[in-house]
């Protein structure tokens, strides 16, 4: 039977957002440009309204509308926001064991419709309009097959996070987003809560795990994360700075997460664990308990990253290392949702001890493309940076702070900035321009070479002991990126392990980040699909010293305009006098 909303007979008032309703605006634009096979991207952060974005499309449209997702959960809130827009809306479900074809509008999951025999109805039914929720998984086959069967539906995509680990480009897909917003902006705007950084320093290394589709090994990382330390330790953490606050804890194994629901208990918390392993009525206790206060810390393994929505919880424990930015930043999505008072999110980043990284906030600073320091919020980052970059000009007019000139520029540039580089060795700076530091009781000299080339570009060398030869580690990088090699470099030298030599930087030769993206539109930039990361960064260097350049001059000259005014007044004071 085909679910429809009987009981309601009149539309709900739903305002939408000034940004959800340029959203809205630019692809009904866009699919009336391309009425047949248009593909459009839009990237929203979790908790800021992307169902309801795309619902409002698909009632302004008035095509009969697919919406595909992978999950359960995801399939449900598509269709519940729908009625949101239209309570009377018909809507079928083909999926979870139900295959209600016909329907204006039919939400559906991928898993289901992509087989061969569904694929035939597809065709049959045809669609106008097709909806891809979280649609940076719409690279894979099953999507693909879904979208080869609809050839002139117009194709929406809506997504957090478009990056994926396999390097795939959702945009060879839909195209470049024509409407992008950060988890940043919509914190800075309001719409989102305030979020803050701890960093929780553990013991365990992660220097020798390998990689498997692009993140860490899980059974290789299993071993190195889930021990009593490292557990306790979190705990520990949760105790110090979120005592009391909801929170979902993330983990790498199912056995991983009972354990470390076992520690929170055992510290007197109450804590529970679900996977894709709980049964449906336990899982549906569990996270009752958890909406009703009675459960503090949630620990799951990949069931909470995509379409739970829990806004009172304010705190995120990233028990599971990874190097998807794209998994952190759906996980710490998680805390962002405003609730009555809800002050901030806390994301406790668990910085694991490896040579490579700083015991700072550095897995958060990365998903955000902004650094942020122990301890503080993004809100109080940009006032930070702020004052920096006024500081910054004010050097530059008195001629004042070279060193912190340059520690300003390098910490302010958000294109490829991941961690503070110039705060935590004891780099020294000699009047040529060239910084150095030694290393260890050998004393390694490790030096940084300004580009006679590349303005704002390094090279990195190096002279070691016994016989303090010279050779070249790097040749001319970003300042941030010479630093942050040099001091990877350090580390291994203190740590006695057998130095690694590299000649070039594998990141410029990527594909531009959604960093330097923003950065690049920010200044104005054109930039194609053909560019690279190291290009996007020379580029956005150059309009930060222009920029730069631009303030200081304007600084300057009012300076001077409000000197000539208090000189000319003197005179005339003068004149008046002698008169």
């Amino acid at each position: 039977m085909l679910d429809a909303a009987a009981h309601t007979t009149t539309a709900i008032d739903i305002t939408l957002r000034p940004y959800q309703l340029t959203c809205v605006s630019r692809v009904l634009t866009a699919f009336q440009l391309r009425p047949k096979g248009g593909r459009v991207l839009i990237v929203l952060p979790t908790g800021c309204g992307k169902t309801l974005v795309f619902a409002k499309v698909a009632h302004s449209m008035g095509l009969t509308t697919l919406i595909i997702a992978h999950r359960q959960e995801l399939l449900q809130q598509a269709a519940d926001k729908y009625r949101m827009i239209d309570p009377t809306a018909i809507i079928g479900q083909v999926g979870a064991g139900r295959h209600e074809w016909g329907a204006p509008v039919t939400v559906a999951s991928v898993q289901t419709i992509s087989r061969p025999e569904h694929l035939k109805k597809l065709k049959l039914f045809g669609y106008g309009l097709v909806i891809i929720d979280e649609c940076h998984h719409s690279a894979s086959a099953g999507y693909q097959a879904v979208l080869d069967a609809l050839p002139e539906a117009c194709v929406l995509g809506v997504t957090a996070t478009p990056d994926r680990l396999d390097k795939q480009s959702i945009e060879q897909i839909f195209g470049e987003p024509i409407f992008q917003a950060s988890i940043i902006d919509m914190v800075e705007q309001g719409y989102l809560s305030n979020i803050r950084a701890i960093a929780i320093p553990t013991a365990t290394s992660l220097d020798d795990l390998h990689t498997q589709a692009g993140d860490f090994k899980l059974d290789e990382l299993e071993i190195a994360v889930d021990t009593p330390d490292r557990n306790g330790r979190i705990v520990k953490g949760y105790l110090k700075h979120c005592n009391g606050r909801q929170g979902l804890c993330f983990a790498v194994t199912v056995a991983h997460a009972e354990h470390l629901a076992d520690a929170f208990k055992r510290a007197g918390i109450p804590a529970a664990s679900v996977c894709g392993e709980t049964p449906q009525e336990e899982r549906k206790r569990i996270l009752a308990d958890y909406d009703t206060g009675e459960l503090l810390i949630l620990c799951n393994v990949g069931v909470l990253t995509e379409g739970y929505d829990h806004p009172k919880t304010s705190c995120i424990l990233m028990g599971r290392p990874t190097q998807s930015r794209a998994l952190y930043v759906q996980s710490i999505g998680r805390g962002t949702r405003l609730a009555p008072g809800k002050i901030d999110c806390i994301i406790l980043d668990i910085t694991d001890n490896t040579l490579k990284h700083r015991l700072e906030p550095l897995s958060l600073s990365r998903a955000l493309v902004r650094p942020l320091r122990d301890g503080e919020s993004i809100l109080e980052a940009k006032e930070r940076e702020e004052r920096e970059e006024q500081e910054q000009a004010s050097e530059k007019i008195t001629g004042q702070g070279e060193e912190r000139e340059r520690w300003t520029k390098v910490t302010k540039r958000e294109q490829d900035l991941e961690i503070h580089l110039l705060d935590r060795m004891k780099w020294q700076r000699k009047h040529n321009g060239v910084y150095h530091m030694d290393v260890g009781e050998q004393k390694h000299r490790i030096l940084l070479f300004p580009s006679e080339t590349t303005e704002g570009h390094y090279s990195v060398w190096a002279k070691l002991a016994p016989d303090f030869r010279t050779q070249q580690w790097l040749k001319d990088s970003p300042l941030d990126d010479a630093m942050q090699h040099a001091e990877m470099k350090a580390r291994l030298l203190q740590s006695e392990k057998k130095q690694l030599v590299d000649m070039g930087m594998p990141w410029r030769s990527g594909p531009v980040t959604d960093g330097q993206r923003f950065m690049l539109i920010k200044f104005g930039i054109d930039y194609t699909g053909s560019m690279t990361s190291g290009e996007a960064s020379d580029l956005i260097g150059k309009a930060i010293v222009e920029r730069d350049r631009l303030k200081a001059l304007k600084k300057a000259e009012q300076e001077a305009l409000k000197k000539a005014k208090k000189n000319a007044k003197e005179l005339r004071k003068r004149g008046r006098a002698s008169a």
